[in-house]
């Protein structure tokens, strides 16, 4: 109905009151219903000029440019609104959504408000909580869809910070209120945003649980809308970062898909960066380039913490070999070795890391690392801990300090397993793959590296299985364990459990008494035991006997 009415008023030539239409119906169609495109065929009717008079247009203007990823158009609309005349205030403004799910109810706050999105884009936390504090300040009680978005940008404020447990529960607050006020966008901006939050607190189940809970919240009827997307996507991250790689495919397809429809594009340039890293993982780098290309197309903003993409291509051209196109990624973004990194730009600074010991720079990287880490261990943010963990590891092992490369490597293990951690340490590559072989071996002989002897069995056979794609099977048998035992071997753990003696196997498979011996020794240095009730121990637990 809003539609033929705006025809009408446009074939009449009424072209203000064609704009009051719009203007009325904007929170509902774009916010709530999600339609970004039925917005812009509507504006299209109006000459520019009506459009530059009217702040609720240029906002809504600035509203659709935020959330189809070109912030950039975003602070000429806001001076012009800023610039305006005061007589539109006088106008009457009935929003068909209601004044408690407007925006554009309220031109000074939501003003204020995207000047609060631009500074997160930028990774500025205080200028993104003085200018929500000002929407709150600027808003009626009523205008429960502005105050809602305002706390919201104070959670992101409080991430761009590294106060993850306060921006978890802040932005959980704000989720509920969208959906007390109907707002069908937010909601799935709100319930994205906390999954990115639980990633960088290393919590994958809570991640997980975040994105089951949007998904059984969204989708009616077994049919996913676009607001789906988001969630697919922290599936798909959340999968591949446990090297679930076919699972993570199928979300990511998937989300990318709904996200294409969906009104806020971060979430898709997120899925197609997942998406290039999956391709990576699984040898296909050309599709891999193509993914990122188009996922940095999509994403917003400089780099940065919001923004991931650039450091994620970095992260890739580094593993393809370009050393030099990683290189000029942090040139042009102003990281240097000897800065003091701010969490809002971490992964950046992850990048240099990763660049200045492909340069055989490993002093000046361990430095780096150490500020990095330091700053995760003083706000307890896990996912860093475990990122700065693995390379810090890597740092030790080019410095030639082998122990405290395996120590290092053991304590971050020790910290990733539970969560199911895989690919922040296979993505690293062969230096990574000798390291965890040199700490391996450290655990089965038992060499004084007493943080390895705790990394369990099976998450090194899991992490072992991820380094590259098309790996050979070693064994047939599904141990489990990074040294397959041999179906001879298998016999004897079996006869052990029993209780047999080394003779009685001995006799069992008519062979002599040393060479039960040295089957034995074999299964105890698989097993990383000390003795046989050990070995016969770790083996039910991996499952290889009864």
């Amino acid at each position: 109905m809003a539609e033929d009415a705006i025809g009408h008023a446009a074939a009449a030539g009424e072209m203000l009151w064609a704009a009051r239409i719009i203007e009325q119906n904007f929170d509902l169609v774009h916010r709530i219903q999600g339609e970004a495109a039925t917005i812009d065929r509507w504006l299209s009717v109006l000459p520019a000029d009506v459009v530059r008079s009217r702040p609720r247009l240029l906002l809504a203007q600035a509203h659709m440019a935020a959330d189809s990823g070109h912030p950039e158009v975003m602070e000429p609309l806001l001076g012009a609104v800023e610039c305006a005349p005061p007589d539109w205030a006088d106008e009457p403004f009935e929003p068909t959504a209601g004044v408690a799910a407007s925006f554009l109810i309220n031109v000074p706050a939501l003003t204020t408000l995207n000047r609060s999105y631009l500074a997160q884009l930028h990774g500025d936390a205080e200028a993104t909580a003085a200018f929500a504090t000002q929407t709150l300040a600027e808003s009626k009680p009523e205008e429960r869809a502005l105050s809602a978005t305002a706390h919201g940008f104070l959670a992101v404020a409080e991430w761009l910070r590294g106060r993850l447990t306060e921006a978890e529960r802040a932005l959980a607050s704000s989720v509920t209120e969208w959906r007390e006020t109907g707002q069908l966008t937010l909601i799935a901006w709100g319930w994205y945003e906390l999954v990115l939050i639980q990633l960088a607190q290393g919590r994958l189940d809570a991640a997980a649980l975040t994105c089951e809970q949007a998904l059984g919240s969204l989708v009616t009827s077994g049919r996913a809308p676009p607001a789906a997307g988001p969630s697919y996507a922290g599936l798909a991250d959340i999968a591949y970062q446990r090297d679930e790689l076919d699972v993570a495919l199928r979300h990511a397809t998937e989300g990318i898909a709904l996200c294409r429809q969906f009104v806020y594009t971060p979430p898709v340039a997120n899925s197609l960066a997942t998406l290039a890293m999956i391709r990576q993982a699984t040898g296909d780098p050309a599709g891999a380039l193509e993914a990122i290309t188009e996922a940095g197309q999509a994403a917003p903003g400089p780099p940065g913490l919001l923004n991931p993409v650039p450091a994620r291509r970095a992260r890739l051209l580094l593993a393809q070999g370009d050393l030099a196109a990683a290189a000029r990624f942090a040139q042009e973004n102003g990281l240097g070795p000897d800065d003091e990194p701010s969490y809002a730009r971490e992964p950046g600074y992850l990048v240099l890391a990763r660049i200045l010991l492909a340069q055989d720079r490993p002093g000046q990287a361990l430095a780096l690392l150490d500020r990095l880490h330091a700053a995760a261990v003083a706000q307890g943010r896990t996912g860093s801990l475990i990122e700065t963990g693995a390379l810090l590891a890597l740092a030790l092992a080019a410095t030639g300090d082998e122990a405290g490369a395996v120590t290092a490597l053991a304590g971050t293990l020790l910290l990733a397993g539970p969560p199911g951690h895989v690919r922040v340490f296979a993505d690293e590559g062969p230096p990574m793959a000798a390291l965890l072989g040199r700490l391996i071996a450290a655990q089965r002989t038992g060499s004084g590296f007493q943080a390895a002897a705790g990394v369990p069995l099976g998450y090194l056979a899991r992490l072992q299985r991820a380094f590259g794609p098309g790996r050979p099977a070693r064994d047939p048998i599904p141990s489990g364990i990074v040294d397959p035992l041999t179906r001879r071997e298998l016999e004897v753990l079996k006869m052990l459990a029993t209780g047999r003696s080394n003779q009685a196997i001995a006799r069992e498979l008519v062979v002599s008494l040393d060479t039960v011996k040295k089957h034995v020794g074999h299964v105890l240095g698989k097993l990383g035991a000390a003795n046989r009730t050990e070995a016969v121990a770790r083996a039910r637990e991996l499952s290889l006997i009864p």
